[in-house]
């Protein structure tokens, strides 16, 4: 029996769940059958978030690096690669490294080591990597994020009266629930309600400027978040900066329309007009009237693009493309 070659998934943040985490388990889960795969994190295993759904025989805490000594290493940030290119250049590991470029930055050119081998999740990521970190195309691989399919069947035809907007995203300024709340306070029609689902550095500011106010609800951490979108119409991610974000792929696998921010990758997902509609990064008004708008949508509009984005997800960002996608890249290393 021929013995698998291993592959690592490095993570040291595994005591929360961001899209970071989730791609991660993706990965582990498309090549776990074809290799000897496990997930390496810094914290013990129990401080490992239960929803990232890692199992206690699939996880390693790193104790010595040398583990990773002839190994295919899939690493999931940035401020490792320099510790990974010791490794090989002056401890002659003969390690594999594969990196996930997973947002843009534009900070650290000089420390970060990139290796020959780099995942870009969008065009915007595949941008950032050649103009400001001067990677050679030649060593990008654009691979989609992807999302499970659990929804198959469509999503609930919004028929009016309340409009309720899902925003499910951590509570930070990269994804400004803060500033949101501030810009559009007093400007929202009453039947517009926007449920921030999650929470973060930002959560506590976020709590108290949206208490006793009808168009806000902060809700903190939802763990089941399918069924929460199920109740929901729409689904509203209005970054500064991103990069593939999981979460409008969630929505087009349910067929639930979008109101997102022109930015990183969400133009991959979202057509204006079509599955969702797309604004400038800092479009406040036309952030206000859009939603505002909302409750206009007849049943008839609401399905078509309700209908356009289920297509988009099985066009592109279905688990068995990425796995393909995937094995493919490690095939190759």
């Amino acid at each position: 029996m021929t013995k698998k070659r291993k592959v690592f998934s490095f993570n040291s943040q595994l005591y929360k769940v961001t899209g970071v985490q989730r791609v991660l388990m993706d990965i582990h889960r498309a090549v776990r059958d074809d290799y000897d795969a496990r997930v390496v994190g810094t914290v013990p295993y129990e401080r490992v978030h239960s929803d990232i759904g890692l199992s206690r025989a699939e996880y390693v805490r790193l104790r010595n690096p040398l583990m990773f000594r002839g190994a295919i290493v899939i690493v999931h940030e940035r401020k490792f690669l320099a510790l990974f290119w010791l490794l090989n250049h002056l401890l002659l590991q003969r390690i594999k490294i594969v990196y996930v470029h997973h947002n843009e930055f534009s900070d650290h050119r000089c420390l970060s080591v990139m290796p020959r081998t780099v995942v870009a999740i969008s065009d915007s990521g595949v941008r950032n990597l050649t103009d400001f970190f001067r990677v050679p195309p030649e060593h990008i691989h654009k691979i989609h994020n992807c999302v499970a399919d659990i929804h198959p069947r469509p999503h609930k035809v919004y028929g009016g009266g309340e409009v309720k907007v899902l925003y499910p995203a951590r509570i930070n300024s990269q994804k400004r629930q803060v500033e949101i709340v501030r810009r559009l306070v007093g400007r929202l029609d009453k039947r517009v309600r926007i449920l921030f689902a999650g929470t973060g550095p930002g959560y506590e500011e976020l709590r108290r400027l949206t208490d006793g106010n009808p168009n806000f609800v902060a809700m903190g951490y939802q763990a089941d978040i399918y069924s929460l979108m199920e109740r929901c119409d729409f689904v509203l991610l209005f970054s500064g900066h991103e990069g593939l974000p999981i979460t409008l792929i969630e929505a087009c696998m349910m067929g639930i329309p979008i109101v997102c921010s022109n930015v990183g990758g969400n133009p991959e997902i979202v057509t204006d007009g079509v599955n969702g509609y797309m604004l400038g990064r800092d479009d406040w008004d036309g952030l206000a009237a859009t939603l505002n708008s909302l409750a206009a949508t007849s049943m008839e509009g609401y399905r078509r693009m309700s209908e356009a984005g289920r297509r988009r997800y099985e066009q592109c960002y279905v688990f068995e493309i990425f796995r393909e996608n995937y094995l493919k890249l490690l095939s190759e290393l």
